[in-house]
C-alpha cells in the first residue's frame, strides 16, 4: 500500500501536476457521469503518484511497543547484530559460534521484552485502579476505536 506525498504539492510541482493532468486527461463528455468521474479520479491519482511521489503507509515505529525502553531497544539491537553476523558469515566453524551467540542474544532479548512488558502493564493496571483511572480507561478505549 502506498500514500501519495501531497505535502510536496508546492512551487514547481503544482505546474508539473497541472500539465500532466492536462496531457493525460482524455476523458470524454459523452459518457455517463459516474464513468467520467472515475476516469478523472484515476487520472489525477496516477499523475500525482508520478509527479509528487509515494511513501509507504504507516509509520516506521511499532505502534504496539509503547512499553519499550532503552534496555529493550539495546537487547533487540544486539540480537539483530548477532543475526546479521550469523547470516553474513557462512563458514562452517564460524557459523556454529555465531549461531550460539545469536541464540543467547535472542533469549536475552525475549527476557528483556517480557520484563518490560509486564512492568508496563503492572503500572497501567495500578493507574486504572485509582480514581483518575476512569479518564485513562476512556482514553484507552477511544484510542482502540481509531
Amino acid at each position: 500500500m502506498y500514500k501519495v506525498k501531497w505535502w510536496n504539492l508546492n512551487g514547481e510541482n503544482v505546474n508539473r501536476l497541472v500539465e500532466k493532468i492536462k496531457i493525460e486527461g482524455k476523458w470524454g463528455l459523452g459518457a455517463d457521469a459516474n464513468t467520467m468521474w472515475e476516469e478523472i479520479v484515476d487520472c489525477i491519482r496516477r499523475s500525482a503518484k508520478e509527479v509528487l511521489g509515494v511513501s509507504r503507509m504507516g509509520s516506521g515505529r511499532m505502534r504496539g511497543a509503547w512499553w519499550w525502553g532503552e534496555e529493550v531497544k539495546e537487547e533487540v539491537k544486539a540480537k539483530q547484530e548477532r543475526y546479521k553476523a550469523l547470516i553474513g558469515n557462512r563458514m562452517d566453524e564460524e557459523e556454529e559460534v555465531n549461531r550460539v551467540h545469536y541464540r543467547i542474544a535472542r533469549r536475552e532479548a525475549k527476557k528483556a521484552v517480557a520484563v518490560a512488558k509486564n512492568n508496563a502493564y503492572d503500572r497501567l493496571y495500578q493507574r486504572l485502579d485509582c480514581k483518575e483511572g476512569k479518564k485513562e480507561l476512556f482514553k484507552l478505549a477511544r484510542a482502540r476505536e481509531r
